[in-house]
């Protein structure tokens, strides 16, 4: 069969995939960071605590990564036109659950709603992936920290906006408003046509570094005798790659180490705002950290790029430092009366989250084997951040409820920080010592 010619305008298609999973993450991130502002409307409006109203709030972002694997998985399995599918699909259902959360009575209906919300998400997080890496093979660097600065933008522009919308029509017309500006999410969907050179291939042969899946052959066919459930799970257990975590000790530490940083991120996202709140900031200069801290997100997502591509510091050793910086910017949270401290706080918090998660996707996409499994990777990776999560809003609630102030929870979560550099610096200096040419390839490894 003879091979289909490209469109010459096809070598600039990229950009618009870059700039729709800009869109996309725009929505997921700025959604996510606009329940700050609503928290308070939940705990008074729902007669509930400061835990309940946050473990509603990061299931939402737990489900997003949860069903990241998953999600991933099926992209794969559906074709190159898997991903778009999913992203589309995905819109529809975070809108849908959005507008059903604003009829909530009890936190339980919340986070119901907001669970599946973080479904209909989790169908776009790990997908939008897979167009960039048919796109951009050899500055996937680049690419993946210039997209994923539209979340930092969602993150600076959503929560105001949020707040505006409070004032206006109830936390109810709101969160309407928000489902349906999170509908855009189908349109970037629809963008991310993939290269006339994927069409018609599986991801798996893609991705998973094999020609035309020959390596499984004698599974298939045995999968024409088997009842299609069990089929299924034959067709999940090879695509998730679960053998990834025994042939693959680093693979399995930095698992560990994502959960560490969901747990963070979780809770620095929903409590930022709240904690303002609770010394007298008024809402709307409260509802403002969250667009400073996003501000920083944005710049953490976009610098960390050249400087991996460029080979000036190792992802790892990145990824240390960052957190690093981070662990410092909650432990000083007790010191900041001052609004303008509480800013500059926002600020490198919001730096240090956003280059952790462009970070994120780069080590997993670096940790699977010979560029074998790399979806797979990047799914778990983003499953590991989700049951992080579950651990972080409810955490820093629940010191609320005991203490009256959020300090101790944002002192609770920059010593989990801290354990993050630690981890990644003994990896670090074990695989140095293991792999000395490794001092060669990075001015700073």
């Amino acid at each position: 069969m003879a091979t289909r010619k490209p469109p010459s305008w096809e070598k600039y298609w990229g950009l618009v995939v870059v700039f729709s999973r800009f869109s996309a993450l725009f929505m997921l991130l700025g959604t996510y960071k606009s329940f700050g502002v609503l928290m308070d409307s939940y705990i008074y409006d729902l007669d509930t605590s400061a835990a309940e109203a946050g473990t509603a709030t990061v299931l939402f972002f737990a489900f997003v990564y949860f069903t990241a694997p998953i999600f991933g998985v099926l992209a794969d399995m559906m074709g190159s036109n898997g991903a778009r599918i999913l992203i589309m699909l995905g819109g529809i259902v975070s809108t849908i659950a959005m507008c059903l959360s604003s009829y909530s009575t009890t936190w339980y209906q919340l986070a119901a709603y907001l669970s599946l919300a973080g479904v209909g998400y989790g169908m776009v997080q790990v997908p939008t992936v897979a167009p960039l890496l048919m796109y951009f093979t050899d500055k996937f660097g680049l690419a993946n920290g210039l997209s994923a600065a539209g979340a930092a933008l969602g993150m600076t522009v959503l929560p105001p906006l949020t707040e505006y919308l409070i004032q206006q029509y109830s936390w109810r017309g709101a969160t309407i408003i928000l489902g349906v500006i999170n509908l855009h999410t189908t349109v970037a969907g629809a963008l991310m046509r993939p290269p006339t050179s994927c069409k018609d291939k599986k991801m798996y042969s893609l991705l998973f570094g094999t020609d035309d899946g020959n390596n499984h052959v004698s599974v298939y066919e045995l999968n024409k005798y088997l009842k299609p459930l069990k089929r299924f799970l034959l067709m999940m257990r090879e695509h998730l790659s679960l053998g990834i975590f025994l042939n693959n000790p680093r693979f399995m530490l930095y698992q560990f180490i994502f959960l560490l940083a969901g747990l963070q991120v979780a809770g620095w996202h929903v409590f930022l705002v709240p904690n303002a709140l609770s010394q007298g900031i008024h809402s709307i200069d409260a509802a403002f950290l969250a667009s400073i801290g996003g501000l920083g997100n944005f710049i953490g997502r976009g610098f960390n790029g050249p400087l991996l591509d460029y080979h000036i510091f190792s992802d790892s050793m990145l990824y240390a430092l960052d957190h690093i910086i981070c662990a410092i910017a909650l432990l000083f949270d007790p010191l900041a009366k001052e609004y303008a401290t509480m800013a500059i706080l926002a600020f490198w918090a919001g730096l240090t989250v956003g280059c952790s998660y462009a970070l994120c996707v780069v080590i997993a996409k670096n940790l699977a084997e010979e560029g074998k499994y790399i979806m797979a990777s990047v799914g778990w990776a983003h499953f590991s951040m989700g049951f992080g999560a579950l651990f972080g809003g409810p955490l820093v609630g629940m010191t609320y409820d005991k203490t009256g102030n959020y300090h101790y929870g944002f002192l609770m979560m920059g010593g989990f920080e801290l354990l993050l550099p630690t981890l990644t610096f003994i990896e670090l200096m074990h695989r140095r010592h293991k792999h000395p040419e490794l001092k060669d390839k990075y001015l700073i490894m």
